[in-house]
């Protein structure tokens, strides 16, 4: 039921709200503590929306859950811990709510500071939620796509088979259900795909027929005990004004049309959805006329905070607001920016640039709160751009054209490198010292890209890629040559590789001796001494990663493609302990680039084409969490087979989690298990090899994600 509760109606704009206002004014991703900056308030797709006065929720896809104060104004992020598109949300009062999609739902009492599951299908998911209605906050309903429905008095901790709706699969026909409402704890109606809506006044014991549209009903909404409306398919507006006993047909003039869902403000305004999302199909008559409006793109949801506040949500996350009962809309938020972005990097001053295609630079002055695109004057794509102050900047495209800013990326003057050579990237120490990276070598200026010249020694002939920048230390990398400079690029001295063999994907210096290395076979590397020697880290549970940034000595990411069975995703590795272990974060539905992370104060994440996300907790949120393994032996003689048990402190039933191992010489593989009610599993290994074993988990609604250190399982003498 994508609606508001009798209760969340009655709730009026000026109600006192019980729970603060939440401290973060930016959204919060649903799984960890990546804020977005690009688009705003959120860039995942809202489906539905609810108010009680001013404090509002919206729930949508990847788990979000977003909550505003201020009657849709501004929003806060919540963590939900969930993955599946949340379709089903329903506000009971300004502090307590139910959402849910998929196999999973969640309830909460304190304005989304805290979260109850409701395990409501106790043989997994085989039939997921298609609706839910709570009279308040112990007493509800949910009805599965079989046609089964459920109901718990206690707030969902237990539930009870209630009777399936008729017609439906588990009532023995073929329908399904599309939604479930609830007018009172014995009241209630559910509707279906063959254009029935059923009513019960026992609490689901029976249900009788009280409509057949012969079209699909979509959705159900009562503004109080006798008056409701409902919408459906080919433009169906039903309303009843006898608590449902019997229901009347409107002309809404939407032949053709797939109304989805409605929301009421009382028993004559009224706006629905429909499934293109391209407008909104309004009445302040109670059906009597209809007028269509259009806040944005792609309208999925729209709710009431009073009668005249009204706020559409929809497609990337687009909001927009109205102050007159929905006649005209006000955008909320930033929209999307346009066109494809490739590497982010760091700039002083609470600055942040993201390189584009065709020119285009996106740039946040704040932190990543906010960004906005500006244009370098090229139709090339931007290859890598630098600031070593918050004003002078330089920039070079594809092309090799090399650009300079004196007025923080605003305007662009196009300079003359001196060479027909396409550097691959460019760093600038300081405001007059500029340095050209690649294809070979690296070219030098010192009087703010002027003129070049070129650095003569070991670098002159290196095929190099990328550098890093470590404080006072430079370096320089390509796939097998690595140096170093500390007088700012003049000159430069070889470091050697942990083998002849390896060929490098990634560097990243925290200092002249301390680094780490990512080789093209996965492999992670660290040396302490410059180079000297090399460590390989066998704590990583995985060979897929592609990018890394670190911020200390202690604090970086690893960029990975995927986590378990989990692929396709915007997943990074973080590391406090310099490498020991490494926690699992999942940030966006979108894969993170492999220049798409830059760890600081504040860290910054460039996810799919465009989505900007930033964090000043190094992505962390939520309790803290402890993940151990234990295999049941540690020394063997031969080949044998053992068993691996992980266990997380701080999960819950049903959290995923994995035991990745790596024999010697080898790859790792990982298994992914669900965990049991005292967050552990059990999984078996053939071990023939000296094997090195982690566990990690990605967090949940409460707890932070967390990686286990490593435990080795030793074979032979």
């Amino acid at each position: 039921m994508r609606l508001r509760s009798l209760a969340a109606v009655l709730v009026t704009a000026g109600a006192t709200l019980a729970t603060p206002a939440l401290a973060d004014a930016s959204v919060r991703v649903g799984t960890s503590g990546w804020s977005w900056g690009n688009p705003t308030p959120t860039g995942s797709d809202i489906n539905a929306i609810g108010f009680a006065g001013g404090r509002g929720y919206a729930a949508g896809a990847f788990g979000t859950l977003i909550r505003t104060d201020d009657a849709g104004a501004n929003w806060s992020g919540l963590p939900t811990g969930l993955l599946t598109p949340l379709t089903e949300l329903q506000v009971i009062s300004p502090d307590a709510f139910v959402v849910g999609g998929g196999c999973a739902a969640r309830r909460s009492t304190d304005g989304g500071a805290t979260f109850t599951r409701l395990y409501f299908n106790s043989l997994g998911c085989k039939e997921t939620l298609e609706g839910l209605s709570f009279t308040d906050v112990n007493t509800g309903y949910l009805v599965l796509k079989d046609g089964t429905v459920v109901g718990s008095t206690d707030g969902g901790a237990t539930w009870s088979p209630k009777t399936a709706v008729p017609g439906t699969r588990a009532a023995g026909g073929s329908a399904t259900p599309t939604d479930i409402a609830f007018i009172s704890p014995t009241v209630g109606f559910a509707a279906t795909t063959q254009g029935h809506i059923y009513r019960t006044t026992d609490g689901g014991g029976s249900w009788t027929q009280v409509s057949d549209t012969q079209r699909s009903v979509n959705d159900v909404t009562f503004v109080d005990a006798n008056n409701g409306f409902a919408v459906g398919a080919n433009g169906l507006f039903l309303t009843t004004d006898d608590g449902g006993v019997t229901w009347k047909p409107k002309n809404s003039g939407a032949d053709g049309v797939n109304l989805t869902a409605i929301q009421a403000a009382n028993t004559q305004a009224a706006i629905a959805t429909n499934e293109k999302g391209d407008f909104l199909l309004r009445t302040t008559d109670g059906g009597a006329t209809f007028t269509r409006v259009t806040p944005i793109t792609k309208s999925n949801a729209v709710g009431f905070s009073s009668a005249t506040r009204v706020v559409a949500a929809g497609g990337d996350g687009a909001m927009a607001g109205s102050d007159d009962g929905g006649a005209t809309f006000t955008p909320i938020g930033n929209p999307r920016l346009s066109g494809r972005f490739f590497v982010i990097r760091s700039a002083p001053g609470g600055a942040a640039f993201a390189t584009g295609e065709n020119g285009a630079l996106a740039r946040t002055t704040n932190g990543g709160q906010l960004w906005s695109k500006v244009g370098v004057p090229t139709s090339e794509d931007i290859r890598d751009v630098s600031f070593p102050t918050a004003a002078i900047g330089y920039a070079i495209d594809t092309d090799g054209k090399l650009f300079k800013s004196t007025n923080t990326g605003t305007s662009w003057a196009n300079l003359d490198t001196g060479t027909t050579a396409k550097p691959n990237a460019i760093y600038a120490p300081s405001a007059s010292i500029v340095l050209l990276v690649g294809p070979t070598g690296v070219r030098r200026s010192t009087n703010g890209a002027d003129s070049f010249s070129t650095v003569k020694g070991d670098v002159a002939k290196a095929k190099l890629s990328d550098y890093d920048d470590a404080g006072s230390t430079i370096f320089v990398f390509g796939t097998t040559s690595l140096l170093r400079s500390t007088d700012k690029g003049k000159t430069w001295k070889k470091v050697s590789l942990p083998s002849k063999k390896t060929k490098i994907d990634h560097a990243d210096f925290i200092s002249t001796k301390t680094g780490f290395l990512g080789d093209t076979g996965g492999r992670l590397w660290k040396t302490t001494d410059g180079g000297k020697k090399w460590t390989e880290l066998q704590t990583t549970g995985t060979d897929d990663f592609y990018g890394m940034s670190f911020a200390s000595n202690g604090s970086g990411f690893l960029v990975i493609n995927e986590f378990g069975n989990s692929d396709d995703l915007g997943y990074l590795l973080r590391t406090s302990d310099g490498g020991k272990t490494w926690a699992p974060q999942l940030v966006t539905s979108s894969q993170i680039g492999g220049y798409g992370v830059a760890a600081g104060s504040t860290s910054y994440v460039l996810a799919g084409n465009n989505s900007l996300l930033f964090s000043g907790s190094g992505g962390q949120y939520g309790k803290s969490s402890n993940v151990t393994i234990k295999p049941s032996k540690t020394k063997l003689k031969k080949k044998a087979r053992i068993r691996v048990t992980i266990k997380v402190a701080g999960a819950k039933q049903g959290d995923v989690a994995i035991v990745a191992g790596k024999r010697s010489g080898g790859s790792w593989t990982q298994q992914q298990v669900e965990l049991d009610r005292s967050g552990q599993a059990t999984t078996s290994w053939d071990v023939s090899k000296t094997t090195s074993f982690v566990g990690q988990w990605a967090g949940n609604e409460a707890y932070a994600g967390d990686g286990s250190a490593v435990a080795t399982v030793k074979v032979g003498k």
